[in-house]
């Protein structure tokens, strides 16, 4: 079965990755993603009919804001943990990482929180990133814990790939799905105020009951010991990509910001439904990033991951154009058999935009995959100051003039500037690994 589903990939390719275990585990953990995906489709027109326009963007815009913070609030140490599991050989090092890494989360999100409850500073946050206030007090609470929820969900499934635990984040992300969007729903059901509140709170709270029973498997090969060498040797790792991290707030999140700042929550709910159809793409990739990344980092001869990443992205890029349109086919469908409201009909147009800045954004990580395999992880944060620039420049000129589209198009330019910069880092370290070869 793996030999037909890998067949569009050259021969050579295919032995590698054949060898090496990639299609095999890319096609399991692709099969359950999409059964994911396609739960949240068949869901979706329920929490549209349950929510207004305005309940789906505003809820839809909180939950931007607790992912995107959440990348900075964890340190970038996911980065630590791709890196140095596979270079540590004994069971007790790799535990000793485990503990290190959640002990740093714990101790920094401690701090933070009652930094940030003494100098009300989430409230001051709010009042910045929403150009309406809302308000915030029913959502403080949960808010913060919506946070830690995120933080630590990313690093469980990051362990579960790193150390090739597939059948654990098939699971994971299975039960995830099913069980957090079926009790959202019947909270939205029964509980017919405050729509917003309502789905954000069962959400996080269902998320948390999973994370606690699934981080048991995390959770019981710890090893309890804390290091100065390795604390500082994650940190290093990490604090750059964190670094960068806090400058994606504004490349990832600006498009949304300003469009609720020169817009309106529908238009919100119109680019969040359309970020949904698209998101179908980073999901494909996150998939094959997850499996390949073990794989690439394990590997010592950097020629040979040249070799593999170029094929790698070109192979990739193509199913993605493929897969858009598809996708593009798949919104008409739902909106002519009236699944999806006729109010969002404007979706159709803003997809496309959405769609070709996804493929750029997944395949951009293939190639910034190098910073972290040979740790030079400054030069992500250092990109990340020069691109939140222009995305500032970028959107506060083209997002008040053409509202959703310029959105779109904000965020198109930005993957585009990031995809540009790292080929040619990557092109000048393949220079230079080249000259010092001859």
């Amino acid at each position: 079965m793996y030999k037909k589903i890998g067949s569009f990939l050259p021969l050579s390719l295919q032995r590698r990755f054949f060898a090496d275990g990639l299609v095999s585990r890319f096609t399991s953990i692709l099969g359950i993603d999409i059964l994911v995906k396609a739960m949240a489709f068949i869901l979706l027109p329920f929490f549209l009919h349950y929510m207004s326009q305005e309940d789906f963007g505003k809820y839809n815009y909180l939950v931007s804001i607790v992912q995107t913070f959440s990348l900075v609030c964890n340190l970038g140490l996911y980065v630590p943990l791709s890196k140095l599991y596979h270079t540590y050989d004994t069971k007790a090092k790799k535990g000793q990482l485990l503990f290190t890494i959640v002990f740093i989360i714990c101790v920094f999100m401690m701090v933070a929180t009652l930094i940030a409850y003494w100098l009300n500073l989430d409230y001051k946050a709010i009042n910045l990133l929403f150009a309406n206030n809302i308000d915030y007090s029913p959502y403080r609470g949960i808010v913060f814990l919506a946070l830690l929820v995120t933080i630590f969900s990313f690093i469980l499934t990051t362990y579960f790939y790193t150390s090739e635990k597939i059948r654990l984040v098939k699971s994971y992300n299975l039960v995830r799905i099913v069980v957090v969007n079926l009790i959202s729903l019947l909270a939205l059901y029964i509980i017919k105020e405050n729509k917003v509140q309502v789905r954000f709170f069962y959400g996080y709270l269902s998320e948390l009951i999973l994370l606690l029973l699934f981080g048991f498997y995390m959770a019981r090969v710890m090893l309890i010991k804390v290091e100065g060498k390795m604390i500082i040797k994650c940190l290093q790792l990490g604090l750059p990509i964190m670094i960068s991290a806090a400058f994606g707030i504004i490349i990832n999140f600006g498009d949304k910001y300003l469009l609720q700042r020169y817009g309106s929550l529908k238009d919100l709910s119109i680019y969040y439904l359309a970020l949904s159809f698209a998101g179908i793409i980073p999901l494909v990739f996150t998939s094959l990033q997850n499996v390949w990344l073990p794989i690439f980092m394990k590997e010592k001869d950097i020629t040979i991951n040249f070799s593999k990443t170029k094929k790698l992205i070109k192979q990739a890029s193509l199913s993605f154009v493929f897969l858009s349109f598809l996708i593009w086919a798949l919104l008409k469908f739902l909106l002519l058999l009236s699944f999806i409201p006729a109010k969002y009909n404007e979706v159709v147009y803003i997809l496309p935009i959405l769609l070709i800045s996804q493929i750029v954004a997944s395949i951009t990580p293939l190639l910034s995959n190098y910073l972290v395999y040979l740790e030079k992880v400054r030069l992500v944060a250092l990109l990340g100051f020069f691109i939140s620039i222009s995305t500032i420049v970028i959107g506060f000129t083209i997002v008040p003039i053409w509202g959703i589209y310029g959105a779109g198009l904000t965020s198109l330019a930005t993957n585009l500037i990031y995809l540009v910069a790292y080929y040619f880092i990557v092109l000048r370290i393949k220079n230079n690994y080249s000259n010092e070869r001859q």
